[in-house]
């Protein structure tokens, strides 16, 4: 039982404190956590407003915690990387700088804006809501190296205001084949994100069809992430999340230390 996205007060927006999020972990009988809180550097509405304040404070605060509760839970330190063309290079400063046994490669805007704000989608019909966002991750990742997966896929579809259709998860089929592929080419892996059991379409990020053809692909690294920004979500459908992986084909689920993968049976 891992839960490798989960966020604590070094991010803005959650509200529950490293040592919250891993008594919770243990009460939910989870084996390993990654702490992973937001870096999106430069975001254009407030350039601070998701960004952990002092990075020598919070790999201080891990350090703390793993010592804390070092026989009943592993506890890895990752970061969250919100990636934006202009600043790859900060990103990679991060990465190079600091010990880190994770990091999730994220995309949160597309030309500035966020889906969360409904102006993303003032401008996109359905089906350009998803290629446009795909684009960018493809782009995106063609100019950068430095992380261990890909957090949630499709993150827009948690805001979109149209109507959800399973058969919306083949939108973009051909730009979502390449980054999974460039994923594979890369030697990264891919998030299941169980915030996505929350929307209504009651699918995770990604669909699991599209775990099962990064696995047909030849895709081997996946995580499990409940992107809890509450102590109520630590470990959100970790079951359940396990057994899509088995249906998409994968007999293994990753553990990360020091950004080197290591594989474990399901």
């Amino acid at each position: 039982m891992f839960d490798y996205h989960i966020h604590s007060t070094f991010s803005p927006d959650a509200d529950m404190t490293v040592e919250e999020a891993c008594l919770r972990a243990i009460e939910a009988g989870l084996r390993e956590i990654a702490i992973t809180d937001h870096m999106d550097i430069d975001a254009p509405d407030n350039p601070y407003a998701f960004q952990i304040e002092d990075m020598n404070e919070y790999i201080k605060e891990l350090e703390k915690v793993k010592a804390k509760f070092k026989d009943r839970l592993k506890i890895k330190t990752g970061i969250e990387i919100g990636l934006q063309d202009w600043t790859l290079d900060q990103a990679s400063h991060l990465a190079a700088n600091y010990p880190l046994d994770l990091i999730i490669a994220s995309v949160h805007l597309v030309d500035g804006q966020d889906p969360y704000f409904g102006i993303y989608f003032d401008t996109r019909d359905k089906i350009k809501s998803y290629t446009d966002y795909y684009q960018t991750i493809l782009q995106l990742l063609e100019q950068y190296d430095d992380f261990c997966v890909l957090g949630h896929l499709d993150y827009f579809r948690r805001y979109s205001p149209y109507a959800y259709d399973p058969e919306d998860r083949w939108i973009g089929r051909e730009l979502v084949e390449a980054v999974l592929k460039l994923l594979i080419d890369k030697g990264k892996g891919l998030e299941l994100n169980t915030a996505g059991f929350m929307h209504y379409s009651k699918q995770p990020h990604p669909h699991p069809d599209i775990l099962k053809l990064f696995r047909e692909l030849g895709g081997e690294i996946v995580t499990i992430g409940s992107d809890a920004h509450s102590v109520k979500y630590v470990g959100y459908e970790n079951k359940r999340a396990l057994e899509l992986l088995r249906y998409a084909g994968f007999e293994y689920i990753t553990a990360f230390t020091d950004m080197k993968p290591e594989f474990i049976k399901i």
